[in-house]
This record gives C-alpha cells, sequence and structure tokens, in this order.
C-alpha cells in the first residue's frame, strides 16, 4: 500500500484486485504453438519452449487428437511428455520472459502425472533456474556438478496413482540474473531404471509478491470491494476480520490488513477503505398510531426524495416506503426505509382485590394487539391466586410495550388456621385423613403428631399436610392425640412472621 488513493465513485462495486505475483514462465500451459503438432518430437512447436539436448521431448494438443494424449492435460489443451530411461532422458527449456532479481523471492509450481507411478525415482526430477541456458550434445542426462537446482521433488512417496496429476512445487530466492528454466531429472539415475514417462503441464514460476491495493473510497454503502491477497506458495492467510481465505469481501468502510504465510516468507499488507456517501436511513420501523418520525440525512449533496422533495430530512405521518436518493459529484446512492403503523397494545388486569380467609380470586387479563406475559414467570395467561401480592404482567406488539398490575390483599380480615376435631381413616371416604386448613397468607412449614405419652409417631416438613392415621405403617388405636402445626403468616406490605398452633384429635376407628 501507498499514500495515493483511488475514487472510484459508483453506485455499487465489485473489484478484484490481482495480488499474485507476475508470471515468468512463457506459455506455461503449452496452449499456444507455431503449427498444430501432429506428430511426436514437437516440443520446437509449442514456443518459445525448446530441447537442450539430442533428446525428443515430445508436445501435444487437441488441435491434434491422438491416443498419445494418454490423460486429459490438467488444464486446458495441451500438455508436454517426458520420456526416461538409462542413457536417455529428455528435458524441456524456455527462457524467461525477463531475468530474476537478485535476493527476490520466487514460487515455482508444476503439475506432472505417469502411466508407471512405480518406476518413477523419488527426489529426482525437478527445475534448475539459470543465467545461461543448460545444454548438451547428447541425449543423457543433464546433471549439474556445481549446484543443486532450485527444486527437486523429494517427496519420500512415488507419484501415487497411474494418470493423476500431482503437483510439484517451491520456493527459492534467486541470486540475480537468472535467465532460463530447464525441467527434467537432476539425478544420476539407477542402473536398474526401468523406462518412465511423464506428463508435464501447467509450469509457473511467480514473485512471492503481496499487494491489497491502493487505499480506496467507494460511493456508497451498498458498494462492495473484493481485496485478493492471493500469494504464491501461500500456507494460511490471516485477516484482521478472522478470515482465513485469500479473498475478503469488504463491504463497509474500514481499515482492513492481512498476514501471508509462504515457506520462504511471511509478508503483510494493510488497506483503507472509505465510503464517500455513507448514510442509510436506518432499518424498516413499526410506529404507534398517531406517532411522527423524522428522516435525516447527514450528507452533503443534493436530494430527491420519493415525492419529490429536495431537502435533507423528511418527516413521517403516515404507513408507506420511504426513498432518497443523494448525489454528489459522479456519485449517486439511494436508500429506502419502510414504514408501518399499528394501534398500541392494551392491557387491563381489574380492580385491586380485597380478600379474606380461605377464599380464591382468578385474573383473567384483557389484552389486543400484542404478546402476554407475567413480569414473575407464571407460564398461563388465566392465573387463580390464593395469597397476597402484587401481580404484574406486560403487553407487547411492534409499537410499544405496557404493563399494568393488581394488588391481592388478604389483610382485609383475620387470618384463621383450623383444623377438624376427629377423624376416622377407615377407607369409607369421610374424614379419612387428618389435615388442617388456613386462609391464603397462611403457609404451612411443617405437621407433628404425638401420641398420648408425647411419643412422636408422625412428622412432614414438606406438602401435603395430611397424616392418614398410621405409625409405621399399622392403623393406630382409637384415642386422643396431639398435633402441632408450624406456619408462616404473610400478610400484604408487613414481615413474615414464624408461629405455632397446637390442639388435640381423637382418632376413631
Amino acid at each position: 500500500m501507498n499514500g495515493k488513493v483511488i475514487w472510484l465513485l459508483v453506485s455499487a462495486l465489485a473489484v478484484t484486485l490481482q495480488a499474485a505475483g507476475q508470471e515468468f514462465i512463457p506459455n506455461g500451459g503449452f496452449e499456444t504453438y507455431q503449427n498444430c503438432p501432429w506428430q511426436d518430437n514437437l516440443l520446437k512447436e509449442a514456443t518459445p519452449w525448446y530441447n537442450p539436448n539430442k533428446a525428443t521431448p515430445d508436445f501435444y494438443n487437441y488441435c491434434f487428437p491422438t491416443n498419445q494424449i494418454e490423460l486429459p492435460p490438467h488444464s486446458g489443451k495441451g500438455l508436454a511428455r517426458l520420456f526416461m530411461d538409462l542413457g536417455w532422458a529428455e528435458y524441456l527449456a524456455t527462457p524467461l520472459k525477463e531475468p530474476l532479481k537478485a535476493g527476490e523471492a520466487y514460487q515455482f509450481e508444476m503439475y506432472i502425472s505417469s502411466p508407471t507411478p512405480d518406476r518413477y525415482p523419488s527426489g529426482s526430477f525437478g527445475a534448475y533456474i539459470s543465467t545461461q541456458p543448460l545444454t548438451t550434445a547428447t541425449q543423457k542426462d543433464l546433471l549439474v556438478p556445481d549446484e543443486k537446482p532450485q527444486l527437486l521433488d523429494n517427496r519420500t512417496e512415488k507419484i501415487t496413482k497411474r494418470f493423476q496429476w500431482e503437483k510439484v512445487s517451491g520456493c527459492f530466492v534467486a541470486k540475480g540474473g537468472e535467465k532460463y528454466v530447464t525441467i527434467g531429472n537432476f539425478v544420476q539415475l539407477p542402473i536398474t531404471l526401468g523406462y518412465y514417462y511423464l506428463f508435464i503441464d501447467d509450469i509457473s514460476l511467480r514473485t512471492i509478491q503481496l499487494n491489497l491495493g491502493n487505499d480506496t473510497t467507494l460511493c456508497g454503502r451498498k458498494s462492495t470491494h473484493l481485496l485478493d491477497a492471493d500469494t504464491p506458495g501461500a500456507s494460511e492467510y490471516k485477516w484482521n476480520t478472522g478470515s482465513t481465505s485469500s479473498t475478503l469481501l469488504v463491504t463497509k468502510p474500514g481499515k482492513y490488513w492481512v498476514t501471508v504465510t509462504t515457506p520462504c516468507k511471511i509478508l503483510r499488507d494493510t488497506i483503507t477503505i472509505n465510503y464517500k456517501l455513507d448514510f442509510s436511513l436506518g432499518p424498516d420501523t413499526t410506529l404507534c398510531e398517531g406517532q411522527k418520525m423524522t428522516l435525516r440525512v447527514s450528507q452533503s449533496g443534493v436530494y430527491r426524495w420519493q415525492d419529490g422533495a429536495s431537502q435533507n430530512n423528511y418527516q413521517v405521518t403516515r404507513a408507506g416506503l420511504y426513498t432518497v436518493q443523494v448525489s454528489e459529484a459522479n456519485c449517486t446512492i439511494s436508500d429506502t426505509i419502510r414504514v408501518r403503523y399499528v394501534l398500541p397494545p392494551r392491557l387491563d388486569l381489574g380492580q385491586d382485590k380485597k380478600l379474606c380467609g380461605t377464599e380464591i380470586y382468578s385474573i383473567q387479563p384483557l389484552f389486543t394487539e400484542g404478546t402476554f406475559r407475567w413480569l414473575d414467570s407464571f407460564n398461563e395467561i388465566k392465573r387463580t391466586v390464593n395469597k397476597s401480592g402484587i401481580y404484574s404482567a406486560t403487553v407487547s406488539n411492534d409499537c410499544a410495550t405496557i404493563r399494568d398490575s393488581i394488588v391481592v390483599d388478604y389483610s382485609d380480615c383475620e387470618c384463621v388456621l383450623y383444623a377438624p376435631d376427629a377423624f376416622s381413616p377407615n377407607a369409607d371416604g369421610v374424614n379419612d385423613v387428618f389435615q388442617p386448613f388456613a386462609c391464603g397468607d397462611i403457609t404451612f412449614s411443617s405437621l407433628t403428631v404425638y401420641n398420648r405419652w408425647g411419643e412422636l409417631i408422625f412428622q412432614t416438613n414438606s406438602p401435603p399436610f395430611i397424616w392418614d392415621g398410621t405409625y409405621k405403617g399399622e392403623p393406630c388405636s382409637t384415642g386422643v392425640y396431639v398435633w402441632r402445626i408450624d406456619y408462616q403468616l404473610n400478610k400484604l406490605g408487613r414481615s413474615t412472621s414464624f408461629q405455632t398452633k397446637e390442639s388435640r384429635i381423637v382418632l376413631i376407628q
């Protein structure tokens, strides 16, 4: 990135910046030719490729279909083929588009495939990039005694499958002035080697560079900008947005940066994206009947609303679709908002109630145009109460939320706690259990029963507070028993008090 700013004044834009490095291999996909190759041994037709020794490398193209094209090219219509055997080695060579720069990192890639992968010797095939052409007057190996090729296929495994394209790649730093690339075998082959063929396609040599482009100003919020950080040989992309893709679609203004990791080096770049007309009327809105709303554009320019109005604000008083178009220089942006009106919600929980004793009361709310909810998380709409309290609820719709409460008060009379004097647990359906009762403001906490000698024969700390007249599963005999109840007395607006009551009960068998 540099300080220069590019202004892209259009209503909506998608831009792709070519971040990939410069390509130095001419005709790397063997797509162009002088004459259509009509037989074997015609590499010279795939200009500017040439044969660096006395062997006979092949060039094929679908311009002349032949059975020698044993698999489809990796891409396009052309490919090359090399043959290797003891005392015979074929190569491809070409001048580069321009000399390489000293200290610059480059990524080399090519795709290879073989009908006999079991014969392919790992660590033998690659690319040699040199300042002078590498040639020999024989058909034998072009070995490089003084230095290693910049790229050798050093995979521990051989080609895995017949007629399957596999990528061979690597990066290197140029010494400077390199002008030729030669592809083939650069290792002494074993004497037990049997012949094998290699198909070659899509040869590439690119600078390892990253460039997100100049800082850019787009027209408006609907404009987009595609940042392309594609880098030769990259193994990882990290954008400040969290994305790990090689590209990033920008949909809002801001500063964006990316870190790209390659085997040779780590690259970083930053770009700032601005919007010239950066405004919005906001999301679609719902108003209550009678409300007003002012739409405002805090942006310089020439305005035109849906009815021809030309001011920078517009008052909404009824439902409809509202659109404004803003123009400045060569940039024109529009935005639209839909406004609808609904009736406000209604809620009535009724008048406050004063109750006494064991009275119960059902609260039946009246509400319309909305979603009802009790504030204490009670789930049913209608509820029955038997104790003092303030019961509150809300009703909501797109227009508003309203709240109402009802006070239920049992303090209008004294609370009563009572129990039967006798009961007969004989399973006749009448008075079969002993059960104390109380008004709504009394909450039981425990029930205890003793026999005439003061021995504990029953106790419970949780409802139901009922004694069935048994002890350890056996019916108790007819007699007088003492019961005790512990309870809490709650009164609206008063503190809770804890009390106890004892009395006697006659059990009749």
